[in-house]
This record gives C-alpha cells, structure tokens and sequence, in this order.
C-alpha cells in the first residue's frame, strides 16, 4: 500500500449496502439499490447479495459477489419481482463510480484481436480527458481488450469485465474526479413479471503500489489462482500441440492416415496434443461452407475419428476437436432441420466479412441450446476428446439486433450470451476433465467470463494461413504475448519455426507448431524442434509466476524485447532478452525485479540453445545485467536461482 495517509481511487470500501451499479428505468435513474439480504451461494468462495431499489421497489439485483484480497468481483442479476411487466429499462450499468484523484490520471490498456499485426498491443494514453471503449460487432474482445488499468501517478487500480457480447465503458477525469461507468450500450428492453437478466460482470483490483504495471500483475495473480479453469491434475492448462490443418487450408486432402503420421511424428518430438480443426465434417472439403453439417465425412475418415483419438492416448498425447456450433450456412442440415433455432443478418451484403459467413445459431432458445450440447457431448463422447475447441465466427450483433422487439431492444443479445454460458457449463458439468477452447476468429471473445470457462489455445488469426501477417509471425508473437501477458498466464498461438529467438519471443503456457514437423535428425530444425518443446517444458512453471516486463517489443522496428518471470517462494526466475532483426545495438542493460543486491545467485546462461556452465553472480551484478548477443534474431535466456539461503 502507498505510505501516504490519504489514498486516492480508494475503493476497497465500495459500500456493503449498496450495489455500485446504475439503471435507467422509465426515464429515471436508479442508483439506489441498497443490500436486504446476504444468501449462500453454491459457488464456493462467493456469497450472494440481494440489492432492492428503494424507488422501484419491484426490482431487485441479485449479485454473486466474492472479496479475495484487493481483488473485488460481482456478477449481477437483474429480477423483476412484481406481478406486471416493468417500465422500460434504457440505461445498464455494472459499474456507475466515481473516485478522488490528486493528479492527472492515465490509461493502460491494450487492443484486441482483428487479425492484425498488432493484436493485444499496447494502449497507453496519459492524462486522460475522457475515453470510451467498445468491442467491435458483438465479441468481446474484438479490437478492444476489456481489462485496463489506470492511475492518478499515486494509486493504480485495474477493472476486469465479464460479458461476452457488446460491452461499453467510459472514463471521464476532470476536476480532480474520476468516473467510470460500465455496462450495456443499447438497450431499450420491458422485463415481464418474474422475469431476470443478467448483466456484465465485474473485477476490481487495487494494487499495493502506484503504478499500472503492479494492478496489472494483481489481476493476473488473481486470475490464475481464483479464475481460469484448471487440467484435471489441478494445474493450469499448458499444451504443447500440433495439427495439420495448414496443410488443409491449402490441398483440401485429410485423412485418417495423413492425422496419425502427422501425430506420431509429434509425438516423437515430445508433442502434448493433436489437433483436428475444421477439417472432419460436412458433405465437401470447402470447411467454411460445411458449418451445419456436423456429421464425419466418411469419404476421407470412414472409421471416423476415433481411430485417431485412440492412436493419440497410445501416445500419451491428448485429443482436440474443432466445431463452430453457433454458426450454419442455410442450405446445411441444422437450419434445414431448425430453422426456428437461427437468426438472420438484416443486410446478407454487408461489408464486414464476419456477416456474411452464414446464420446465427440463437443460444438465447432454450432449444438452440439443447440441440447444441447433446451434439457437442455425443461428438467429445464418440471421439473421446479431451479438448473441445468452440470457434466463433461471426459477428453476431446485427443479428441480435434484428431479432429485437421494439419493446426488447438488446434481450437477444442477453438471452444467447446467457445461453453460451449455460451451453458451456453443460458440457463441463457432462463430461468431467474436459477443457474447452475458446476461440472466436482467434481470441475475438476474450472477457471475464469466458475466462472462467475456457482457455485460449490460439489468441489471434494474426498468422493463420491466408491472414495478414504470416511473415511476421516472430514480431506478432512477442506483441501478443507482452500484451496479453500483463494479464494472463493461460494463452497460447501459432509459431512456424522452432530457433530460439522465435520460441523464447511466443513464451507462455504453450504453442501450436502450425507447420510440417521435421521427420528425423537429418532435417536441419529437427534439433531445434527438440530443444523447443524440451524448453518450454522446463520454463513453463515460470510462466505461472509474475511476469516482469523490461524492454517493450516495437512493432515498427523490431529491435530489443525482454521479459522476466520471478518466483517469490524460492526468489527464482527466468530472464529473457530478445535481440530482432532490426537491432542496431548488440548490448541492452537490464533492470529485473526482486533481486537482492546483498545476495548470491546461481545462474545458466543459454545462448540460444546453447548452455554455459552455471556461475555465480551478485546480486547486485544481476540487479544491473549488461546482456550482449552479438548476432540479430538471437536469444539469451537466463536462469537464476539465490543461494545464499
């Protein structure tokens, strides 16, 4: 905590009794609902807080709600208890705040995912005047990511949200205030009796010091310890895994055979997992056409898959598979079968390419959802998967919006994300170790809730096959992951060659080789590839650990990046510098973290792949790390370990 007696952007003493939210209700402003009743909840570790308006006494919040630490977190409902519909509610806020600030405040957040070279990039904008953010067409995390952090130079505190739609928020500072509103954009909705909804979720961390970067790390913590779902060990998620279809998008050629070469020689390099994206189903190889006709193509696997799937677990090697349920082309089977399940885009010709890729399967129909899970269960049952991977894509809010009743403006949009959620939970609570994979146009539905349900095994489209940027795949790489690694420890994406600069750039809990593996010693990566997987196996417990950003990569030049990871229980880490392409300089002096100047320490020094002999430094040599890598696109890479007790 500062030192200082007076804090600012205080709001570890959010009021109790009542809930820090606003509506707009029959053209007036609610923000007068004030705790009647504290409950147990079912989910361990939260209560539920029961919050009534004391001037529309009909309406009620119902919030799960949970303190852990600094970090706050609700999820709210809103119920109408009375035996008439409610006046029409315009105005949504999860979050309606203000807090005193003793000077300029500034914003630290980071883009989303558009399949850009920059995805998850950083947003940094000081002294801020006002700032609105929004995601693009309905997915959460669709060019802008909703986490940030923001400071007044002596408090910092960081907001998470959780809702898997069109979310908004806007930050005003003036007159040594700032405010901060977040919720629902468009809404214009009537609530019948007895009737509830759910509304975004919310994360609030404060953090022990005055910069962005410690609430950053808090979230971060706090996530990966109280958030993100967890392998059936227990541990977080981590997958090394590979698949073939890069090679699909371009030949259209799949078949039982060519999956299991293509897995064993994995396999022989330490692989994790295989992976059979959207290449099994349908009546044609055009995969984009196919979505609704989820039945195996027997003419390319007639045993179907689980051939594969068992070939795999003899391997010690587990099983993914792709679907992208919430979307059908017309003429395929489930819309032929239910077309009372879909909806459709007011304008089929529409220049953004996310609606025009079909029709919207409506999750917010009980039904939709039903017909979804015992698909999906009997598909990750008949395959026996491991990893259930849910692509998304679509844009699906102009469908939403077109299905409103003008008296229900932004309920479809409720009903499917609430159905999305129910959808999952089914399939967890069905098929127990399973994970789900959320994909979304690579990492396009990112937010607090998907969170708590899925992992992220592909973060951007960034460098798929046909996408911008399959040459820069190195520069994406460290971009993504020094954005995203300010927040999560569990995401992983693509990379295409195994040397060290690129491996060490994309470190996180994994990656997928999005390439033909070497088949044997006699291919010049086939060691590479190796060393590659052997590595990341061995640092991927520091991964989980805080993560220390020293030198921010540049998209515009890539020259120098470097990161640490630090263990506080055993004051170990890992140091990584980076030195790219366009480095003019061969020598970076490093500043890393938590290091005692007064101590000894064990250190390894990788060159690239290659290792020195351990040596011991000071800590006040480490604390100021002169790094030199004489040749561009090389790495160093440096344990430490104390041992001086």
């Amino acid at each position: 905590m500062s030192s200082k007696t007076e804090k600012t952007l205080d709001f570890a003493a959010l009021p109790d009794k009542r809930w820090p939210g606003r509506l707009i209700v029959g053209g007036k402003t609610l923000d007068d609902f004030v705790a009647i009743a504290e409950e147990p909840s079912q989910e361990a570790g939260w209560t539920v807080r029961v919050f009534q308006s004391t001037t529309a006494p009909e309406l009620q919040i119902r919030a799960q709600w949970r303190t852990i630490g600094a970090v706050t977190e609700w999820i709210p409902t809103l119920i109408n208890n009375s035996a008439k519909p409610s006046e029409r509610v315009t105005g949504v806020r999860s979050l309606a705040a203000s807090w005193p600030t003793r000077g300029p405040v500034d914003f630290y957040g980071n883009k989303g995912s558009e399949a850009r070279l920059d995805d998850f990039l950083d947003r940094t904008e000081l002294d801020i005047d006002t700032i609105t953010l929004m995601p693009n067409g309905g997915r959460s995390s669709d060019g802008i990511f909703p986490f940030f952090a923001l400071t007044d130079r002596h408090d910092s505190l960081a907001i998470g949200i959780g809702w898997s739609g069109r979310w908004d928020a806007t930050l005003r500072h003036a007159s040594g205030t700032l405010e901060i509103e977040i919720g629902l954009p468009q809404v214009g909705f009537v609530l019948r009796p007895g009737e509830s909804v759910r509304l975004p979720s919310i994360l609030l961390a404060q953090a022990p010091e005055a910069t962005a970067d410690q609430a950053r790390r808090l979230v971060r913590a706090h996530l990966m310890k109280h958030v993100v779902p967890r392998g059936p060990d227990g541990n977080i998620f981590n997958l090394i895994s590979h698949g073939t279809m890069h090679q699909y998008h371009v030949t259209r050629v799949v078949s039982e055979q060519i999956e299991i070469e293509a897995m064993e020689r994995a396999a022989a390099l330490g692989f994790e997992a295989h992976w059979v994206d959207a290449c099994w189903y349908g009546n044609t190889t055009d995969w984009d056409n196919e979505v609704g006709n989820w039945n195996i193509r027997r003419s390319d696997f007639p045993r179907g898959l689980r051939p594969i799937s068992d070939r795999a677990h003899e391997l010690g090697m587990k099983f993914i598979i792709w679907m992208d349920p919430e979307r059908a082309r017309p003429n395929t089977e489930w819309p032929r079968t239910h077309p009372e399940l879909f909806l459709s885009y007011p304008d089929p010709n529409s220049p953004d390419p996310y609606t025009r890729r079909g029709i919207l399967l409506n999750l917010g129909d009980p039904r939709a959802v039903d017909l979804a899970f015992e698909k999906i269960s009997s598909l990750i049952t008949e395959f026996n998967a491991d990893i259930y991977r849910q692509d998304f894509n679509m844009a699906p809010l102009e469908a939403w919006y077109a299905a409103d009743a003008p008296d229900r403006v932004g309920i479809t949009e409720i009903r499917h994300v609430e159905g999305l959620y129910a959808l999952w939970d089914r399939i967890r609570a069905a098929h127990p170790g399973i994970m789900i994979d959320n994909c979304a146009s690579g990492g396009r539905r990112i937010d607090l809730e998907t969170l708590r349900r899925a992992v992220m095994l592909t973060r951007s489209d960034a460098v798929d096959v046909g996408e911008e940027g399959a040459s820069e795949m190195d520069i994406v790489n460290q971009i993504q992951c020094w954005g995203l690694g300010h927040w999560l420890v569990v995401h992983s994406g693509l990379n295409a060659t195994f040397d060290a600069y690129a491996i060490r750039g994309a470190l996180c809990a994994g990656f997928m080789a999005y390439r033909v593996l070497p088949e044997n010693d006699q291919d010049p990566e086939y060691a590479d590839a190796i060393a590659a997987v052997s590595e990341m196996k061995r640092l991927r417990s520091f991964v989980a650990e805080e993560r220390i950003g020293l030198i921010a990569p540049d998209l515009e030049k890539e020259a120098w990046t470097a990161y640490q990871h630090h263990r506080h229980s055993d004051s170990s880490g890992i140091i990584v510098a980076l030195r790219g392409p366009g480095a003019d300089t061969d020598s970076v002096t490093l500043h890393p973290e938590h290091i005692d100047a007064n101590a000894t320490y064990q250190v390894i020094r990788w060159d690239d792949y290659r290792q020195s002999p351990a040596t011991q430094l000071s800590g006040a040599a480490l604390k100021e790390m002169v790094v030199t890598i004489a040749q561009t696109r090389s790495s160093v890479l440096v344990e430490y370990q104390r041992v001086d007790g």
